[in-house]
């Protein structure tokens, strides 16, 4: 079976930007033809992330997507279930929006603190955690399919003649299927989705198809390898032998979402 491929990755909650961009890629959601691949990162740092939310899941259930694991997708499967939270990620990792959109309110630890508690004195660590609490049980409670969905995000997806992931393949094994690799804490697939734009630069010979990657932006991975190839700096970039293509556009910063578009791809099942 082929289908005409649109890839988009990292939309970061930024759904007027995805409809945008798909619109003019002209992806069509009821073109039987037509595929979306959404390779991680759906959520955080932009307003939107319960429309991406709500708009990818329902494009997988009837077929027309495919959505991928991204490492935001971890840092709100850890939160919801309890297993690894810190401050930082709600502070410096967007995760402030995420819960702001999913609870729907403003400035969701402040509001909490100041209008539900009515306190009037600076809150602590231990007040952060006791709003982090409440706010994980009101989401669990308000979507429960949700838990599940990010649980169960792929980490690739392949096709004839491409791999889409969200930040690298294994290269230093025989069967790229197979990661085994560390980085921070994380392993092997886990640990691939924090790729530090290294990736674009390795040598590929575990397998003859085109990555297709995410997470780390076009514009880092331009001035990180100083290509200059008269684009605008968060274009989609590929790789001299075509090995590599990266998207990400850093759409919090560009408000651009980058469509990969691929004619006519052999899908695999």
């Amino acid at each position: 079976m082929k289908k005409k491929i649109f890839a988009v990755s990292d939309i970061h909650g930024h759904y007027q930007e995805l409809i945008k961009a798909l619109d003019e890629a002209g992806f069509d959601e009821n073109n039987k033809d037509h595929l979306l691949i959404s390779i991680g990162d759906a959520f955080d740092r932009g307003s939107c992330s319960l429309s991406v939310y709500e708009y990818l899941k329902r494009l997988e259930d009837k077929g027309s997507a495919i959505v991928l694991r991204g490492n935001h997708t971890t840092f709100f499967e850890d939160y919801l279930t309890g297993k690894r939270y810190t401050p930082f990620n709600y502070l410096n990792n967007g995760t402030d929006e995420t819960l702001a959109d999913f609870l729907g309110r403003t400035r969701p630890f402040e509001s909490w603190w100041f209008i539900d508690k009515g306190k009037e004195e600076d809150p602590t660590l231990l007040d952060f955690a006791d709003f982090m609490k409440e706010a994980r049980d009101e989401i669990n409670e308000n979507y429960p399919e949700l838990l599940n969905w990010l649980r169960s995000r792929p980490y690739y997806y392949e096709t004839k003649n491409y791999i889409f992931t969200h930040g690298a393949i294994d290269t230093t094994v025989e069967d790229w299927h197979y990661p085994h690799c560390e980085i921070f804490d994380y392993l092997n697939w886990e640990a691939l989705v924090w790729d530090n734009g290294s990736f674009f630069g390795k040598e590929i010979n575990n397998t003859d198809k085109t990555v297709v990657i995410g997470h780390f932006g076009t514009a880092h991975l331009r001035e990180m390898y100083e290509i200059d190839d008269n684009k605008d700096k968060y274009d989609i970039l590929t790789r001299e032998d075509g090995k590599v293509i990266a998207i990400d556009a850093t759409t919090v910063v560009s408000k651009k979402v980058n469509v990969l578009v691929i004619e006519g791809e052999e899908l695999l099942n």
